[in-house]
C-alpha cells in the first residue's frame, strides 16, 4: 500500500498558482488526474508521497514547504523583479516565474558565499569604474572585459562556442552571473537582465544560435550598466544597448577595415568571413554594417533577404554534455564559487550538493574537471 503524504490544501494550491500552473497541466506534469489533484488541493484526498515529491519538484519548492500549515505571504515573481530587460511582458508563464525564483535564488546564495568567504563581488570594483561618470562608454567596459580585438579574431570558431565562453567568462570577471537555460521558447525569451547591487545576474536561452548568446550577454550587459548609472529601462534602451554590444563586439574602426571590399569574394562572403572574424552572426555583423554606416540601405535589404533564404543554422551540442549543460545552468562563476566555499571548510559537502542543484558528492571531481578544461578552452 503506498504511503500518503498528509500535505495542507490550502499550500499544496498556493504551490500551483503561484507558478502559474493551470490544474490541468499541473495534474500531467504530476502524473495524476485532474480530479485528484484538485481534491488533494480541498482535501478530499491525499498525493501519495512519490506524487508529493513529485508535485514539491514541479513546483520548484522543497517538499516540507507542502506541509506547512499555511500559505507563506510571498511576492509575486513579477513584481519583485518589476520589469526585467528582456524578459517577457506579464502575465508570465510558468517556465519564467520558475526561472525568476531561481535567479533570484542564485543571487541570495551567492551573496552568502561571499559573505561567509569574507570576500566581496568583484561588481563593486565594476560599480566603482561605472558610476565615475554620467554615462557608459562601451570603450572602457571594453577595456574592462579584457578581451583584445587580436584575441578575438584568433577565435574563429564557425560553431560560435568559443566567442560564447570567452564573452560568458568575460563578463563574468565583472561580477556578473551569467545563467543559461532552454526550458522557454526563444519567442518568449531570448535573454534577459536581473540588476542586483552585489550578484546582478544575466540569463540566455540555450535555444538559441551560440554566436547570438554572446551578443545577448553582452546586450544585457549593457542593461546593468544602465542600471549602475540609474538609467531607466524602456525602448531607447533596448536601441542603445545593441548599439553598446556592437560597438564592444565589433568595434567601428576595426569592423570597416575587415569589412573593406575584396573584389576575390560576394558580398555575402565578405559578410561571413568578418562574421567569423568577430565571432557573430552573419545577420548580427549586416545590422552593425548597417549602423555604422558601412552599407547601403540596398546592400543591406538584399544581404538579409540571402541570408534568409539560407534558413537557420542548426544549433550546435551543447546540451549533449550534462556537466557543461549544468555549468551552463548554474553560472560557471556561481559553480566555482560553491567549489571555493567547499575547499575553504565554509559550507558542507551535502551544503554543496544543494547549491549546486543536488549534483551527487561523488560527482564533483567530474564537475571541476569540466570546470577547469572549460576555462582552458575557453
Amino acid at each position: 500500500m503506498a504511503t500518503l503524504a498528509y500535505l495542507t490544501p490550502e499550500v499544496l494550491r498556493w504551490a500551483r498558482e503561484s507558478v502559474g500552473y493551470s490544474l490541468e497541466d499541473a495534474a500531467n506534469k504530476v502524473g495524476v488526474k485532474p480530479e485528484k489533484l484538485a481534491a488533494a488541493e480541498a482535501g478530499e484526498a491525499y498525493l501519495t508521497l512519490r506524487q508529493a515529491e513529485k508535485a514539491a519538484a514541479v513546483y520548484d519548492r522543497p517538499l516540507a514547504a507542502l506541509y506547512l500549515p499555511t500559505p507563506p505571504v510571498e511576492e509575486p515573481q513579477e513584481q519583485q523583479f518589476r520589469r526585467l530587460p528582456g524578459a517577457p511582458h506579464p502575465p508570465w508563464p510558468p517556465e519564467m516565474q520558475l526561472l525568476a525564483r531561481r535567479v533570484r535564488e542564485r543571487q541570495d546564495a551567492a551573496l552568502e558565499l561571499y559573505e561567509v568567504l569574507d570576500e566581496e563581488s568583484p561588481w563593486a570594483d565594476t560599480l566603482t569604474v561605472l558610476t565615475a561618470g554620467e554615462t557608459v562608454d562601451p570603450d572602457v567596459v571594453r577595456a574592462l572585459l579584457g578581451i583584445s580585438i587580436e584575441e578575438q579574431q584568433s577565435w574563429r570558431d564557425p560553431s560560435g562556442y568559443k566567442p560564447l565562453r570567452s564573452w560568458t567568462d568575460a563578463v563574468e570577471r565583472l561580477g556578473v552571473l551569467v545563467l543559461q537555460d532552454g526550458r522557454l521558447p526563444l519567442d518568449v525569451m531570448r535573454g534577459f537582465a536581473a540588476p542586483h547591487s552585489a550578484i546582478p545576474v544575466v540569463v540566455v536561452n540555450t535555444q538559441d544560435d551560440a554566436r547570438a548568446r554572446a551578443f545577448t550577454i553582452v546586450h544585457e550587459l549593457g542593461h546593468l550598466c544602465l542600471a549602475a548609472i540609474g538609467r531607466p529601462v524602456g525602448r531607447e534602451s533596448e536601441e542603445w544597448c545593441n548599439e553598446f554590444a556592437g560597438e564592444i563586439i565589433m568595434p567601428r574602426e576595426e569592423f570597416a577595415a575587415a569589412l573593406s571590399p575584396d573584389e576575390g569574394r560576394t558580398r555575402l562572403s565578405s559578410i561571413d568571413a568578418v562574421a567569423l572574424e568577430f565571432g557573430v552572426t552573419p545577420y548580427a555583423a549586416v545590422v552593425r554594417g548597417a549602423r555604422a554606416g558601412l552599407l547601403s540601405r540596398n546592400a543591406v535589404n538584399g544581404l538579409i533577404a540571402e541570408i534568409r533564404t539560407r534558413g537557420p543554422r542548426a544549433r550546435g551540442q551543447d546540451g549533449g554534455n550534462y556537466y557543461l549543460t549544468q555549468i551552463g545552468r548554474l553560472s560557471p562563476a556561481y559553480a566555482r564559487l560553491v567549489l571555493t566555499a567547499l575547499d575553504s571548510q565554509a559550507v558542507t559537502a551535502p551544503a554543496a550538493s544543494s547549491l549546486l542543484d543536488g549534483l551527487k558528492v561523488s560527482n564533483f571531481g567530474k564537475l571541476r574537471e569540466h570546470l577547469g578544461r572549460r576555462m582552458v578552452e575557453a
